[in-house]
Formats: structure tokens, sequence, C-alpha cells
């Protein structure tokens, strides 16, 4: 992650864009991508679905499947070759799906380029200083923390240690009360001759 406190955007030549959801989100936002880093940006793709279709308008220049990746040491060659293409974007679709969610934020977090966050709707912002309202925003939408659900999402936040509380109390007595129950009980197979 790089540019993160600042709200400049460097020159994009290259994008990464990592696909989670459906491949209709990622071809309704490649237009808008186009619009945003510009027409001649190279895109790479990091998909687990198939490759796009020749009329899609992904136009990703290579494609990358999670499924050749299965363990460490390829996710290591795959980070390398990420690094060695020298991204300057990196885009994380964030759909309402955990499809890739681990893949993205792994991405983000090892590779030194500026993200650019998508949703659903093809809105997209920096994530950067500048952009924190937006991102708050997005975040409070996802997790039902705006309109007439905020007040229940709050509620059960704020009750929720004093009923895993009422929980683990609950717990230890049933348990302590076997405990005594075994400890105090007579013998019954010493009872039964």
């Amino acid at each position: 992650m790089r540019f993160v406190l600042r709200s400049t955007v460097p020159p994009i030549t290259r994008v990464l864009l990592i696909e989670s959801g459906s491949r209709e989100l990622a071809e309704r936002f490649a237009p808008v991508l186009r619009v945003v880093c510009g027409g001649a940006v190279d895109v790479d793709l990091l998909t687990c679905q198939h490759d796009p279709s020749a009329d899609s308008p992904i136009f990703a220049r290579k494609v990358y499947h999670t499924q050749d990746f299965p363990n460490g040491s390829a996710r290591s060659k795959l980070l390398k070759e990420f690094r060695d293409n020298d991204y300057q974007a990196l885009v994380l679709l964030c759909a309402d799906s955990p499809i890739l969610n681990r893949w993205k934020w792994w991405a983000a977090l090892q590779l030194p380029a500026k993200i650019l966050i998508a949703n659903e709707n093809a809105d997209c912002f920096w994530l950067d200083i500048a952009h924190r309202r937006s991102a708050k925003g997005m975040l409070a939408a996802r997790y039902g923390l705006q309109g007439a659900g905020s007040v229940k999402t709050l509620g059960e936040l704020l009750l929720f240690p004093f009923v895993l509380g009422w929980l683990v109390i609950f717990a230890t007595f049933l348990h302590l009360r076997r405990g005594l129950r075994l400890l105090f009980q007579p013998n019954r197979a010493a009872t039964a001759r």
C-alpha cells in the first residue's frame, strides 16, 4: 500500500484488477477504470473464474488464476511476479461477497501500489486520507450502520459483551455443579456390591 497518507495519484500505466464477486461487476467497472486511470492503461486480472471472453470490456493483458497458486511457495512466486510488473494501481472490487477476500487484502498489503476501491454500483474512490469519508460511508453501509438499522446494530454491539459474560458465567456454574456432584456422589459401583 502506497500513498495512503497522500491524496496524490501517481501516473498510472499498469493496473492489477482483483475480481471478487461476479464477472458482471468487473465488466461493469471496466469502462469506469478506463476513465479513472486513462484509456491506455494496461490491466492484468487476478480471478478465480474463467478467462474473460474476447468481447469482454475488461481487456486483460494477463490473467492470473488463484487456483494456479495453491500453496505458500507458489504465492511467493506470484508476489515476486506482481512486484516485477510494477503496478502503479491495485483495483479491489468490493462486492458484498467473500470471494477472493483474502487475496484482495493480501495483495493490498504486499504490493507498493495506490489502491482503488470499487463497489457493486461501479462507484470508486482511492484509498487515501482525502477519501476517508467515502471509505467510512462504504463501511457503514456494508455493516448496516446507516439508517434505521444502525440503532439495532449498535444495540447488538453494546449488548454483546454482557451476553457473552452471562454465557460464560452460566457455563462455569453448570460445570462446577457437575464437578461437585461427581466429587461428593457416593461411588455407585461400591454400593452395588
